[in-house]
């Protein structure tokens, strides 16, 4: 076989490899359009427990109704923090005039939407072109590096979508970040910090007593001094001897007490970390269905690279 009859053969499977997408576009769509059905807000929501198993650091739940958590009841135990009158535990409950926003979710949902509106923008082109049918026949009049560029928008979305599920960013989390204390009744205490989060499509929660390190005031005698840490675990701090995180926690790279960070304008330590994590199925139904997505969109232009190489495009 000649090159020109190598060549033209190439270009018959590219064009019959573009009538067969019809398929892969419109599953592709009702998987979008699916997982866009499990991130929106609907009924009372997903209530999940967050709770440690071992210890009775932390105890409770919250309810998540699309990207917000509406509702919350914690009930904790841990070093630094008062009892709630009448109980033997700090109650921490979400504020009934406040949600929690989950920003993962919010930037999942905006990559769905925007790979809907490429679907819906290729569409449009494909159909302004002579002869389009209007039922399909629009990907196979589009110029073969158009609908390459579309399918590796798409992928690119898919992939930024299950990013955000599998974890969140830094600037999101402690240090970086603090949640504002008026969300919860009552409010967040200042020696406190709260983080909510998604990794692999599980919400976690993590809890942190802080030590505040502020200098010294010649001027002030220490009897006065604001931390709410006793006089021993101040003096132990300042001699170099630590405290490891109570049972029930899990500790972090940030958990040593000997580690300095920046938290809302001041230096702080942390005394106590307590994570819990919370398997939530409707989360893991889109964690799935959008890896199903990004595996066929990869495999497809794959495809379609190999044969617009053989047809030379």
């Amino acid at each position: 076989m000649t090159v020109d009859e190598e060549t033209a053969s190439a270009a018959r499977e590219l064009s019959w490899l573009l009538s067969t997408l019809d398929e892969t576009i419109g599953a592709l769509r009702s998987g979008l359009q699916e997982c866009l059905h499990l991130l929106a807000p609907s009924g009372p929501g997903s209530t999940l427990p967050l709770s440690t198993s071992r210890s009775e650091a932390l105890k409770g739940f919250i309810t998540r109704v699309g990207s917000r958590v509406t509702r919350g009841d914690m009930q904790v135990k841990m070093a630094g923090l008062p009892y709630t009158r009448g109980l033997q535990v700090y109650k921490l409950s979400v504020a009934a005039d406040h949600t929690l926003m989950l920003e993962q979710l919010v930037d999942v949902g905006n990559y769905v939407v925007a790979s809907l509106e490429v679907l819906r923008n290729g569409e449009e082109d494909g159909e302004e072109e002579e002869g389009a049918d209007g039922d399909g026949g629009w990907l196979r009049k589009m110029d073969p590096k158009s609908v390459m560029q579309m399918l590796c928008a798409l992928h690119a979305n898919m992939k930024a979508a299950r990013t955000a599920l599998k974890g969140a960013s830094a600037h999101r989390l402690f240090p970086f970040h603090a949640v504002d204390p008026k969300v919860f009744d009552p409010p967040l205490p200042a020696n406190v910090a709260f983080d909510l989060y998604i990794t692999e499509a599980a919400i976690i929660a993590e809890l942190r007593t802080l030590e505040s390190l502020v200098s010294p005031d010649p001027n002030k005698s220490a009897f006065f001094d604001i931390s709410p840490f006793g006089f021993r675990e101040r003096f132990a701090a300042a001699v170099g001897i630590h405290r490891d995180t109570a049972p029930g926690g899990h500790g972090g790279a940030d958990a040593a007490s000997d580690q300095v960070l920046r938290y809302n304008d001041t230096d702080v330590r942390v005394r106590e970390l307590v994570r819990v994590e919370s398997q939530d199925p409707t989360l893991m139904a889109a964690w799935a269905k959008l890896g199903g997505l990004e595996h066929v969109l990869g495999t497809t232009i794959k495809s379609l690279k190999l044969v617009m190489t053989a047809a030379g495009i």
